[in-house]
């Protein structure tokens, strides 16, 4: 069976969907019209090897045909589309968009990485030529998603209720979102095949456990999203796909018991670097960052919220290269951290909320660090030393440069020696600033200048220190 005979297929099951007034067609049409344009770009030569894609295609829409027939005929469904089906039979009222976004949630975040291990051969995971070329055709997949969304969000107007005018403000940065959460899926979907691959070779028990645990992921992750709210937003905070943990065993196929452990590690971490591209916590510029995190510390001890504000936006960005829309709450939640600490009597539980929520952002988008509330206890407990330090009459900055190359190394998985030196610039630069507050705060004060330097060089050697 090839694209043409499942498109056929789904626009009979269309029917029958329509017919019986179920509100699973949501979902379903949309898929439909999305596989025709699938099949369009087959014909237009899009794909570098379009048999193979067709193979996936059609391995990908069995999947999601196996589990709507076992629905229909009242069997249990994997966790997900147990959830997704559940939400639309139960809930009439539920928008279409919420159940196009809820069915692709289970397709894309579950299925697809079946889907991906059905026509690539853990042979070929292992080969890195082989996998980027699979991958390459894997990502030119979003081109053509890209292309749908706005006459999808069409099709969906004309199904759903009127708009309101908020719906109509909100309907460009919509689309922009949804955009990047298919990326975002699609770029965590290869990363999880990796992972089962890796499972597969060691054998079907090794399999059946990693499959078990991506489908309670993705289970948690559709039934988050049937919750009441914005659910947009949900998406923007939770993330659209999830991610499964990286095995630490590698076991090799029999026939080839030295090769494969090495081919599969450099294929996940060819994985892993076209899923950062975009953005990577590792690849910040020095110059830029030292630059912008002094004038963030003057608008902090400034008061100067707003202005504060608008320079977390781009410290958060420049350092971390998140998306704008996780780097506008990544602002907001570093914003929220500083007000709380600021007074003298502050609050170091809020602050540490503020900045778990934050490394649980990076989290989401890098995979690290692997505990965000270690990594916000340590951000905070630096904090706590330095104020000690400020109010301190013997100058001695060590136990600072401790608590910030503690933080450092957690956070980057990095030795603790390695990112002293860093630290130790850091906490130069601290000392100039707390002199600078001294004296005044005054805008133009020649200890700018040096303190600005200090942090060039103390981002300078964390980025040395992370690269070795």
């Amino acid at each position: 069976m090839g694209i043409d005979e499942v498109i056929a297929q789904m626009a009979a099951r269309a029917q029958e969907l329509r017919r019986a007034g179920d509100a699973r067609l949501a979902f379903h049409a949309t898929y439909l019209r999305t596989t025709e344009a699938v099949a369009a770009a087959l014909r237009a030569g899009m794909f570098a090897d379009a048999d193979w894609v067709d193979r996936w295609d059609v391995a990908f829409a069995q999947l999601y045909l196996d589990a709507l027939d076992a629905s229909q005929r009242g069997e249990p469904v994997p966790a997900p589309w147990a959830v997704a089906f559940g939400a639309a039979e139960d809930r009439r009222g539920l928008a279409p968009v919420r159940r196009v976004l809820l069915g692709m949630n289970a397709h894309i975040n579950y299925d697809l990485p079946q889907a991906l291990l059905a026509v690539i051969t853990d042979e070929e995971f292992a080969d890195p030529a082989v996998c980027a070329a699979r991958e390459a055709d894997h990502r030119r997949i979003d081109e053509v998603l890209a292309a749908r969304v706005a006459a999808e969000d069409a099709e969906l107007q004309r199904v759903a209720p009127p708009r309101t005018w908020r719906d109509v403000l909100l309907q460009p940065l919509n689309r922009m979102a949804t955009r990047r959460f298919l990326r975002e899926a699609r770029a965590k979907v290869w990363a999880n095949a990796m992972q089962l691959s890796l499972a597969r070779r060691g054998g079907q028990d090794s399999y059946a456990r990693r499959l078990a645990e991506l489908e309670e992921l993705c289970g948690r992750r559709v039934a988050d999203l049937v919750r009441p709210g914005p659910v947009l937003l949900r998406l923007a905070v939770g993330g659209f796909g999830v991610r499964l943990a990286a095995s630490s065993v590698r076991p090799a196929p029999a026939s080839q018991p030295t090769r494969a452990p090495t081919g599969g590690g450099r294929a996940v971490g060819q994985a892993m670097r076209c899923r950062r591209k975009a953005g990577n916590p590792r690849s910040f510029d020095p110059l830029r960052v030292g630059r912008l995190e002094t004038a963030l510390w003057v608008a902090y001890y400034r008061r100067e919220w707003v202005r504060f504000l608008v320079l977390s936006l781009r410290v958060v960005r420049s350092t971390f290269g998140m998306d704008w829309i996780r780097t506008v709450y990544g602002a907001w939640l570093v914003l929220r951290a500083n007000q709380l600490w600021a007074p003298s009597q502050g609050s170091p539980e809020g602050a540490r909320r503020c900045m778990s929520r934050f490394y649980g952002l990076l989290r989401l988008t890098y995979g690290e660090p692997a505990n965000p509330a270690e990594a916000a206890r340590l951000e905070v407990e630096w904090w706590a030393v330095h104020r000690e330090h400020q109010r301190g009459t013997d100058g001695d900055s060590g136990p600072l440069v401790t608590a910030l190359a503690r933080l450092y190394a957690y956070a980057y998985g990095t030795d603790e020696q390695a990112v002293r030196p860093a630290a130790e610039h850091r906490a130069t630069a601290m000392d100039i600033s707390d002199r600078w507050v001294i004296e005044g705060c005054v805008p133009d004060s020649p200890l700018l200048p040096a303190e600005r330097a200090e942090l060039i060089r103390s981002y300078a050697a964390l980025l040395a220190a992370v690269h070795r």
